[in-house]
């Protein structure tokens, strides 16, 4: 992706690695800035590509294996992975802001969804190439509430104006 132009008004999603103080946070981080891989815990969903192109499909799928959870939970769970498989694009915008560093990373989805099946943990994945980084204390309080809600994984929305702002200013100032 370096040395060409990269669409700054493409979906900008979010991808959160967990806490700075569970185990998975820094495996996690280690697979999206080492690998080059945005990654989902297991969750017992298996391998999704099998699944309908359909949010009720996962919403069933993650029920069969989380019977006792509400239906909040069902729908949350189950659309975060629909979202991952199905509504991601390659060549959207994806940011991670990290916990580990206080940096957000900005990137490009380079690949489709794959299952990893050698990563026990995390092998819900896409590749990702990451263009930049910056400081989280850069952006305004309102945008950095939004990138720190308790969803794992979603369309940046109230925000994105100000953080396409902000990283074309970042893109523009590399060249």
């Amino acid at each position: 992706m370096k040395g060409k132009a990269h669409p700054i008004n493409a979906p900008l999603w979010v991808i959160r690695a967990g806490l700075e103080s569970a185990d998975h946070g820094s495996a996690a981080h280690s697979l999206f800035i080492n690998d080059g891989v945005i990654v989902l815990i297991e969750q017992g969903m298996k391998d999704m590509r099998a699944l309908p192109k359909d949010r009720q499909a996962f919403y069933t799928a993650y029920k069969s294996r989380h019977a006792s959870e509400g239906i909040t939970a069902i729908k949350g769970i189950g659309g975060k992975f629909f979202r991952f498989v199905h509504e991601v694009k390659v060549g959207d915008n994806i940011l991670y802001p990290c916990r580990l560093d206080m940096k957000i990373y900005f990137g490009v989805v380079t690949g489709s969804y794959f299952y990893d099946s050698t990563r026990k943990e995390f092998p819900h994945s896409r590749c990702v190439s990451w263009l930049t980084s910056f400081p989280k204390k850069e952006l305004s309080l309102y945008a950095k509430r939004e990138l720190n809600t308790a969803r794992t994984f979603f369309l940046l929305k109230k925000n994105a104006e100000e953080i396409r702002r902000h990283i074309s200013t970042i893109v523009k100032d590399h060249k």
